[in-house]
C-alpha cells in the first residue's frame, strides 16, 4: 500500500508539476516585490546610494566574523542584559515612590540585588564572546540612558543596528532573485522533457505505423499491434495535454528576457503535429 501511495503522489506532483512551479514563481515574486519596495524606502529614509548600502554589508560581515560565537547566542544575551537592565531601574525608581513601609523597601532591595547578581554574571560572559570595542560596563549601563554596542555610531555615523536592518533586507533581496532564477531554470528543464517525450512517442508511433516493423512482428496479432498503438496515441495525447497546460502556466508569469525561447517558438514538427490525434485513434 504504501509503494502504491507513493507512486500516486509521484503522479500526482508530475501532473501538477507546471501548476506548482508557477504558483512558487508567482509567490516569489511578490515577496521579492516587496522587498524592493522595502530597500527603496530605506534608500529615501537614509538618503543613501547602493555603493553606501554595499558598504554597510560588508562592515556587517566583518562585524560577524570578528564575533566568536553565534549571532543568536549574543543576541539572546543582549535582549536578557537589556531586560534585566530595564527591570533595576524600574525597581529603584519603585523603592521610594510606591512603598512606604521598611517591607516593602526590603523586599525591592532583595530583588535588585539579585537581578543586579544575574546581570553581573551575564555582562561577564557577553564581554567574552564579543570583540573589545563592544564590550560592556555594569556601571555604564545602570546609570543613566544606555548606548548599547549595537546602536552606537561608527565611522560613518551609522549605528549597527541600521546597517543590520539594511543587510537583512538586501540579502532577502538577493536569495528571492536566485529562487527566481532556480525556478526559471526547472520551468526549462521541465518543458525541455516534455518536447522529449513527445519526440520519442511520436518517433515511436511513426515506427510501429510502417508496413516494414508490422510484417516483422512474428507472433503480435493485428489486434495487439492495434492495442500497442492506442497505448501510444493515448500517452501522446496525455503528454500534448500537459506541454499546453505548461505553456499557458509559465507564458502567464514569465516575460522579457525571462520567456525563453523553448516557450516562444515550438516547432511545427516538435508541437503541432500532437494536436493530429484524432479522438477516434484512442
Amino acid at each position: 500500500m504504501l509503494t502504491l501511495m507513493v507512486m500516486r503522489w509521484n503522479q500526482q506532483k508530475f501532473n501538477n508539476l507546471a501548476t506548482a512551479l508557477t504558483r512558487r514563481y508567482q509567490k516569489t515574486t511578490k515577496a521579492l516585490q516587496s522587498q524592493l519596495q522595502n530597500l527603496e524606502s530605506m534608500k529615501v529614509e537614509l538618503a543613501v546610494t547602493e555603493s553606501q548600502l554595499e558598504d554597510w554589508v560588508n562592515d556587517v560581515k566583518d562585524w560577524a566574523d570578528a564575533t566568536i560565537t553565534t549571532t543568536n547566542d549574543v543576541d539572546a544575551l543582549a535582549n536578557r542584559i537589556e531586560v534585566l537592565v530595564a527591570s533595576v531601574k524600574r525597581r529603584s525608581q519603585r523603592l521610594y515612590k510606591d512603598t512606604d513601609g521598611n517591607k516593602g523597601r526590603a523586599r525591592i532591595r532583595r530583588k535588585i540585588r539579585e537581578e543586579k547578581g544575574i546581570l553581573t554574571s551575564l555582562v561577564e560572559t557577553y564581554n567574552r564572546m564579543v570583540p573589545n570595542t563592544e564590550t560592556l560596563c555594569l556601571e555604564t549601563i545602570l546609570s543613566g540612558e544606555t548606548a548599547w554596542p549595537w546602536q552606537l555610531p561608527h565611522s560613518d555615523s551609522v549605528d549597527l543596528r541600521t546597517k543590520r536592518k539594511a543587510f537583512d533586507i538586501i540579502m532577502s533581496v538577493r536569495r528571492l532573485q536566485e529562487e527566481q532564477k532556480i525556478l526559471v531554470a526547472e520551468m526549462d528543464h521541465h518543458w525541455k522533457y516534455l518536447s522529449t517525450r513527445a519526440k520519442t512517442l511520436r518517433e515511436l508511433s511513426c515506427l510501429f505505423a510502417s508496413e516494414t516493423l508490422q510484417s516483422s512482428l512474428c507472433g503480435l496479432s493485428e489486434e495487439g499491434l492495434k492495442g500497442l498503438q492506442s497505448i501510444i496515441h493515448k500517452k501522446q495525447r496525455k503528454i500534448r495535454d500537459m506541454r499546453v497546460q505548461a505553456r499557458d502556466c509559465y507564458l502567464q508569469v514569465l516575460s522579457g528576457a525571462e520567456n525563453t525561447n523553448f516557450l516562444n517558438k515550438p516547432s511545427a514538427d516538435d508541437y503541432d503535429s500532437d494536436f493530429e490525434i484524432s479522438d477516434d485513434e484512442l
